[in-house]
């Protein structure tokens, strides 16, 4: 019988002694290694290897994702088969990963392939599979700690690619957080010795966090997690003229003080999936900003619309009385993304809350359902905010980076020359008297969920260079 918890704390220990001298950093990403490794270890172990490794190989089989699926699957069989050897090669496994994907600019490959694996997750019914599914998406969210430009600045995630593949990173919401619970653990594994009632506080005091019990110390935890968790679904849909979806606050996990205020579900909301089916317009370039005056929970709503492998996406951030999360929703596939899905009853009803509140915004704005307004009206025939004044502001004018920055290329072999790059979002058009747009343009916007008037038609996204004189 194969014992997780003596399997962990050898290798733990054998960490330890190796690294823990070494400095902070690389003893860190070590130490998130082997938790990742101890992650898939708890969620495979039950799993009969044959089982795991048809599962494995069903998963992907129809699928493109090159290289990236066999080397990742192997390393997904030989934690089966051999957990010490799992444990003790999988850092460098990454190393070598990473500079695969480095050295050939395949980050959207890589989030593509791991969005897969998030997506399928979410919608698996059967628990193994979904198990399977979980197992592959720890081992990938745990790649990104080698992405970084420096792997060892611990405190920056990645978040997405820029038009010109190049990384995107953002802070950490907790910066620190789990170098106090290696810390903790590295003291009672060593020196058990030294633990005293308060080596809790003092450690996580050192790191700029006050905390009075082991509850709040979880509190913490769920607290990055879900950060961490949004920013990595988003990140194949994150680049220079997204980057503001990313939530700039934390979000409260502590329901049970704020649940009251969440506006309740007052009817069956499926009319705003069904209209979103048949859009009468798109989102303005730089996206639509709903405001929610005097309600009782949500502040502010910002959506935006990319065109990603086919389909609309419509990404969201939602600011309210107790932070910010966001995520997104596929047009194509009717999936709503965000990370109060399917789990307990409390937090299911805070994420009917946030799937109907987007939707509503989005509907009211865009479907083709007249009886859904972007009023306040409308909004309390579906959840219950009666005082709140909701006021829809559209972002006009040039796609523009949120950082106000200019999004330019340097022109190889001439340096008294360099392009600037203008990315033009995909939007409905009129067209002049007696026109008709053509059987290709009404064949793409139907299959993006359009609805086009006889005298429109559907312009998709492109991007325009411009060539400007070096200043």
């Amino acid at each position: 019988m194969f014992d997780k918890m003596e399997w962990y704390m050898k290798h733990a220990k054998k960490l330890d002694k190796k690294y823990y001298a070494k400095g902070e950093s690389i003893y860190v990403l070590h130490r998130r290694t082997l938790q990742t490794a101890k992650s898939i270890i708890d969620l495979i172990n039950d799993i009969p290897a044959d089982d795991l490794f048809l599962e494995l190989y069903m998963l992907v089989k129809d699928k493109e994702f090159g290289s990236f699926v066999g080397r990742y699957q192997y390393v997904l069989e030989i934690a089966k088969e051999k957990p010490d050897t799992f444990a003790e090669q999988l850092y460098e496994f990454y190393l070598k990963m990473s500079a695969d994907i480095k050295k050939n600019n395949y980050y959207q490959g890589f989030f593509e392939f791991m969005s897969y694996f998030q997506n399928e997750d979410m919608r698996a019914m059967d628990a193994k599979r979904q198990l399977v599914y979980r197992a592959y998406v720890n081992l990938l969210m745990n790649q990104t700690e080698f992405l970084r430009r420096n792997k060892f600045e611990l405190n920056k995630m990645v978040a997405g690619v820029t038009t010109k593949g190049e990384l995107i990173e953002v802070d950490d919401i907790c910066p620190s957080l789990d170098f106090c619970v290696h810390e903790i653990e590295h003291i009672a594994l060593m020196t058990p010795d030294k633990l005293t009632p308060d080596t809790m506080l003092k450690v996580y005091a050192k790191r700029g966090y006050k905390v009075n019990s082991w509850e709040d110390t979880e509190i913490l935890r769920v607290t990055q997690q879900l950060h961490t968790n949004v920013v990595a679904y988003l990140t194949p849909y994150i680049n220079e003229f997204t980057i503001d979806i990313i939530p700039q606050a934390s979000f409260s996990p502590v329901l049970r003080e704020y649940l009251k205020d969440v506006p309740v579900l007052v009817k069956n909301s499926d009319a705003f999936k069904e209209t979103l089916c048949h859009r009468r317009k798109t989102l303005s370039a730089n996206g639509l900003k709903i405001h929610f005056e005097n309600s009782t929970f949500t502040k502010d709503v910002l959506l935006k619309e990319i065109y990603h492998n086919g389909a609309i996406i419509c990404l969201y951030r939602i600011e309210t009385t107790q932070g910010e999360t966001a995520g997104f929703y596929n047009t194509q596939t009717k999936q709503f993304v965000s990370m109060f899905t399917h789990t307990e009853e409390q937090t299911t009803l805070l994420g009917n809350y946030i799937e109907n509140t987007i939707l509503w915004c989005y509907a009211a704005f865009v479907g083709s359902d007249t009886s859904i307004l972007p009023t306040a009206a409308s909004y309390n025939e579906y959840l219950s905010d009666p005082n709140a004044e909701i006021t829809f502001t559209s972002i006009g004018g040039k796609l523009r980076v949120p950082t106000e920055t200019k999004h330019i290329r340097t022109i190889a072999g001439d340096d008294r020359y360099e392009t600037e790059v203008k990315h033009i979002s995909g939007y409905i058009r009129k067209l002049p008297d007696g026109q008709k747009a053509s059987e290709r343009a009404v064949t793409l916007a139907q299959s993006l969920g359009y609805d086009l008037a006889d005298n429109e038609t559907y312009v998709q996204p492109f991007e325009r260079s411009s060539w400007i004189i070096r200043k």
